[in-house]
């Protein structure tokens, strides 16, 4: 590979492995975790509710730096414009934000006060105008997309075996009068998906017949592992069931934040990283609700305390799970969907062999060490077994829409990250592909584009980045290098 001398600033090309970093969060990551608090106040959204709102605010940050970097595919909203990329990223957040809870207009505007007073990108008027008007064009994208009105679903109006009846509030109470709630979310899988095509795209085939062999083994496993007093279940795996059942979105939305960090990832990055990962998650949870009350499929404890005709006299006394069963139907899992979407994206960009230290809003329970992405999603489907909420094939069939739910959106989401090149053996795994170190000005914004000869020369744009400081930044070119032919780069500064 040549490198080109251009504008000041020097470009050398390298074969390296990047690896982590002490860099501190950006804007987004800081607003991503804005975000996810802000679903979680009381009275705090589900996941579905939740998860569409981090995609919205996810979409209009996305928009609104894209605009300003033009360094991708829109979503939707696109008017290519001047000034801070940070502040308009930060303004599209925080209108996002306090379009839906207005509630908490007074701690959003301080946050967004101290995102501007850190922004070191340029001047932040034109920013704001842009970040305000992502903010807007997504939610009235999103203002008729079925979300509301929400509605519950009564029950079936007749029992029979292997149909979905509403489920006690056991072992929360352990004796009668029990709480059976209403089945959530009726709508959701009607909710316009914010990137598939149909709600049902991927729906699964149904749930293996009561007379299945694949039926009774997931049966008598759940019966064993996920009783409230199994001896089966080891002290790790009760731990990995508490531990995992925090919303899902949590999860996915730390190990990025995380990921991000350790990376050292740009704003473009950031913003691509973070519109994929809760696209994918937040479509996942659709297609999941559309097979769910599609399929109407009973939870493990009524199974395992029902008569032949399907119906519970027993007062749910011959078995109890570890965790209380959530009102909506069985099949598939959702916890499963959601986490292996997110988690499936966040491979596209890190690699699988990532340690994280994720950590949970279940009280009592201790952060959690594991050393691969893989090893999360196995933990997280698991879990719903161990707690006695889910069967085997829920899970397993819930992880596969959410792989591909994910695999879709990597291919037809903004501005795609190409996965290409073999895994490093770093602890974190990063492709290892051909980069280009810029060494220029700590803030400045620079368009890196490359040519495959000098003469002629066709000046290509590679993306769009700004150097965080004033040490050598290398900037990835993922289809360099191997059988590609040479190429030339250049970096031309650009208008903060």
């Amino acid at each position: 590979m040549k490198s080109k001398h251009s504008q000041a600033t020097i470009l050398t090309a390298t074969i390296t492995s990047l690896l982590a970093g002490n860099l501190p969060a950006d804007v987004i990551t800081d607003w991503n975790l804005i975000t996810i608090n802000a679903t979680k106040v009381a009275p705090a959204l589900n996941s579905n509710f939740a998860s569409r709102i981090d995609a919205i605010e996810s979409i209009a940050v996305y928009d609104a730096v894209n605009s300003i970097r033009q360094f991708g595919t829109p979503y939707h909203y696109y008017a290519p414009n001047t000034g801070s990329a940070q502040a308009a990223a930060a303004q599209a957040a925080h209108d996002v934000l306090v379009n839906y809870f207005p509630g908490q207009k007074t701690a959003l505007d301080a946050s967004l006060s101290a995102s501007l007073a850190n922004i070191s990108d340029g001047p932040v008027g034109n920013g704001l105008l842009v970040g305000a008007a992502a903010a807007a064009d997504i939610i009235a994208l999103r203002a008729n997309d079925g979300a509301n009105p929400n509605l519950s679903y009564p029950g079936p109006s007749v029992i029979s075996p292997g149909a979905y009846q509403l489920t006690p509030n056991v072992p929360t109470v352990t004796s009668p009068p029990y709480t059976f709630g209403a089945g959530i979310n009726l709508q959701w899988g009607s909710v316009k998906p914010f990137l598939l095509v149909a709600t049902n795209q991927f729906r699964p085939g149904p749930p293996p017949a009561l007379n299945s062999t694949e039926y009774s083994n997931a049966l008598a496993q759940v019966k064993s592992l996920g009783s409230i007093s199994s001896t089966a279940r080891t002290v790790d795996q009760t731990h990995v069931s508490q531990f995992y059942k925090q919303d899902a979105e949590l999860t996915v939305n730390e190990a990025a934040r995380q990921l991000s960090l350790a990376r050292g990832l740009s704003l473009e990055e950031n913003a691509q990283l973070f519109v994929l990962a809760n696209i994918a998650l937040t479509d996942a949870r659709i297609a999941v609700w559309d097979a769910k009350y599609t399929y109407l499929f009973w939870r493990p404890v009524t199974a395992l305390n029902a008569s032949e005709n399907g119906t519970v006299i027993n007062d749910y006394s011959d078995w109890r799970p570890l965790l209380v069963t959530p009102t909506h139907p069985d099949y598939p899992s959702g916890h499963s969907a959601t986490v292996n979407a997110g988690f499936e994206v966040l491979k596209s960009f890190f690699g699988d062999k990532n340690t994280l230290q994720l950590h949970t809003t279940t009280a009592g329970e201790p952060a959690r060490l594991i050393d691969s992405l893989s090893k999360g999603e196995s933990e997280n489907g698991w879990s719903r077994i161990y707690g006695g909420i889910h069967y085997w094939f829920d899970n397993t069939t819930g992880q596969n829409i959410g792989n591909q739910v994910a695999a879709y959106v990597l291919a037809n989401g903004p501005g795609l990250i190409i996965k290409t090149g073999s895994s490093s053996s770093s602890q974190l795994s990063i492709t290892t592909a051909p980069a280009i170190t810029i060494i220029g000005t700590a803030g400045q914004s620079y368009r890196i584009e490359y040519a495959t000869a000098l003469a002629p020369t066709t000046w290509i744009t590679l993306k769009f980045v700004t150097v965080p400081t004033s040490d050598p930044y290398p900037v990835q070119d993922p289809a360099a290098g191997g059988t590609s032919p040479q190429r030339f780069y250049r970096a031309v500064a650009v208008s903060n």
